[in-house]
């Protein structure tokens, strides 16, 4: 009996160990399991490592790579690029891609590994040295532009204030407070005020005259500056100062005139007879002068007779050919006293006159 029962027992504890055996290889199996599931890929994401979002060409940017789970293994990866200019390649460091440009276009880059891919990054590449120049240009090209307009602008206001003043062109100009002739007369201008103008009504011109609205004819208006209207200013000024110094010596006559006015009466009848005297003395004078006159003009008589003609010059009597003497009375006709506007020039002038002209 003993021994059948040792046999048992024994039987017993194989069963417990087999028992035992068999859960402890179930654990390691399902843990083996789990640990392979756990570093099993499941996804992968590219993140670029620079902030640009224009790369310039041929450039390397560089890439960080990340699998999903933490632990997974990221080997024999394809590094894909879709612009034949360019290179996708593995980094120096691990988990990186760097990417290095190629022309100016758009580039798209991605990493697979079996069937699994990771996010798609399209980034646009320029030529940086190019686009800067442009951007230069460009920004040149906008301030001279800006320049202009100013320059534009600054001479349209100054246009626009010049043409907002106008001037009296006569004198005896009148002012009057509506715009037409029946209304009152502000006043007389004069040549060369200036006023602001407001606008125009009709062939009348609405001005501000101290600070009233008043009217004069646009006709005896122009428009002028601010510059020609400081000079006009100034011109009036000068003028009226003028008047005033006449004025002065008006009213200061010399003490001879004041006591001619006032000599005795009685001494008319001598001022009288000396008068007389004085014009029998003209008349002989001028009857001396048609005389010399007569004898002058049958001078010139004999000179256009022989092809030339003596002309009474400042300096003298001088020979003139008849074409001189024709240009001169031409020269001089419009004055009517042709003889005479020759007779105030010497002989020499008048040569040179006609040399000049011919």
């Amino acid at each position: 009996m003993s021994r059948s029962r040792m046999r048992k027992k024994r039987m017993t504890q194989l069963l417990v160990m087999a028992a035992a055996v068999f859960i402890l290889v179930i654990i390691i199996a399902v843990a083996v399991l789990l640990l392979k599931n756990v570093k099993k890929l499941k996804s992968i994401t590219l993140t670029p490592n620079f902030a640009e979002t224009e790369l310039d060409v041929n450039q390397d940017y560089v890439f960080s790579i990340k699998g999903n789970p933490s632990k997974a293994k990221l080997k024999s990866l394809e590094y894909n690029v879709d612009d034949a200019t360019a290179t996708f390649e593995k980094g120096s460091e691990d988990g990186t891609a760097v990417l290095h440009t190629g022309a100016e276009g758009v580039v798209t880059v991605y990493i697979k590994k079996d069937k699994i891919e990771s996010n798609k990054i399209t980034l646009q590449v320029v030529d940086q040295a190019r686009k800067a120049e442009e951007e230069a240009a460009a920004a040149e090209k906008a301030a001279e532009e800006a320049r202009l307009a100013a320059e534009a602008a600054e001479a349209e206001q100054e246009d626009a204030t010049a043409a907002t003043l106008v001037m009296v062109t006569g004198d005896n100009v009148r002012m009057r407070a509506e715009a037409n002739t029946d209304c009152e007369i502000v006043r007389t201008c004069k040549q060369g005020e200036t006023y602001e103008r407001i606008e125009s009504v009709d062939d009348w011109t609405k001005i501000n005259y101290e600070g009233r609205e008043c009217f004069i004819k646009t006709e005896f208006l122009k428009e002028v500056t601010a510059e020609e209207a400081e000079s006009a200013k100034a011109e009036l000024a000068n003028k009226k100062e003028e008047e005033k110094k006449e004025e002065k010596k008006e009213e200061k006559k010399p003490e001879e005139e004041k006591k001619e006015e006032q000599k005795p009466a009685e001494q008319n009848n001598d001022q009288a007879a000396a008068d007389a005297a004085a014009a029998e003395a003209e008349q002989a004078k001028k009857d001396a002068e048609a005389a010399q006159a007569a004898a002058d003009e049958a001078a010139k008589a004999a000179a256009a007779a022989a092809g030339t003609v003596t002309i009474n010059c400042s300096d003298g009597p001088a020979q003139f050919s008849k074409a001189e003497y024709d240009y001169f009375v031409a020269t001089w006709s419009y004055t009517g006293m042709a003889d005479e506007m020759m007779g105030h020039h010497s002989a020499a002038e008048l040569h040179n006159l006609y040399n000049v002209t011919h």
